[in-house]
């Protein structure tokens, strides 16, 4: 018996180190990770773009001729072995053009904040190699419009009328951001206010609706604006016990000349 337990104990001996090394090969940043000191970033252009759509960036620094295999983050590099909250997204096409350019695409609906941070990862190394610029872009949080009028063009068309009661009803379908109470929120047309009936959620995005009354407005293009601010319950992991913190975001986002009233037609 005693040899038995004594066998069973050199195999689970022999395993662990097998088992180990199995729980952290199914992610980039499961190997830990070290800092670069091969290759750097320098700047990331554009340094401004809005997230209703993908956008195209281009990473620039320093030895990345050097990299195995190359991979992008929005966000800090995360070491998974210490900390398993997810902050980061990853960026889509990463391709090194030459030691100094990467290419990358951002998608669409990514997470809008202020100086966010890109980090450049040579996933071939053990452990991973990386390199965060901090504060390299600002991504804006945006909408689109959706006239419900059918020709999906992004643009509410009413006819001028003197009737103070007219009414428009659309919504905005705004990219990364998940709303939880319409009081938070406000809209506007030019300088006037509009009324907000419903805001409902779809996956990462918001579908504000919107009831806007634009009698005796004059004819021409107004911009619409969404004023915003939103509680997020962002968890952190740390040696296996999570904390909820929560943090408040805030701002103004616009889609310029969405709101068209124009004169009514010519009868002959």
């Amino acid at each position: 018996m005693r040899k038995k337990i004594l066998a069973l104990t050199l195999a689970l001996a022999i395993a662990a180190p097998v088992l180990a090394l199995a729980s952290n090969d199914d992610g980039e940043n499961n190997n830990g990770g070290t800092e670069s000191t091969t290759f750097s970033v320098t700047s990331v252009s554009p340094s401004t773009i809005e997230n209703y759509q993908a956008n195209d960036i281009t990473i620039t620094g320093t030895g990345f001729n050097s990299i195995s295999h190359v991979g992008a983050h929005l966000g800090k590099f995360e070491d998974d072995e210490k900390d398993d909250t997810d902050d980061t997204g990853t960026l889509n096409n990463v391709t090194v053009v030459n030691d100094a350019t990467i290419t990358a695409t951002i998608p669409a609906e990514a997470d809008a904040g202020d100086m966010k941070s890109i980090t450049v990862v040579d996933t071939g190394a053990t452990p991973n190699t990386y390199f965060t610029l901090l504060d390299a872009l600002t991504i804006h949080p945006s909408f689109e419009v959706n006239d419900r009028d059918g020709d999906n063009d992004g643009i509410v068309e009413v006819y001028q009328t003197n009737s103070k009661n007219a009414q428009a009803v659309f919504n905005l379908d705004v990219a990364g951001q998940s709303y939880k109470n319409k009081k938070w929120l406000k809209v506007r047309v030019g300088s006037k206010k509009g009324v907000i009936s419903k805001v409902s959620r779809t996956g990462g995005n918001s579908i504000v609706s919107v009831k806007f009354k634009y009698g005796k407005m004059a004819a021409g293009n107004y911009d619409i604006s969404l004023t915003y601010k939103n509680g997020l319950k962002k968890a952190v992991t740390r040696n296996g016990k999570t904390k909820y913190k929560t943090i408040w975001e805030s701002g103004t986002m616009g889609n310029g000349n969405a709101f068209s009233v124009l004169l009514q037609p010519m009868v002959d």
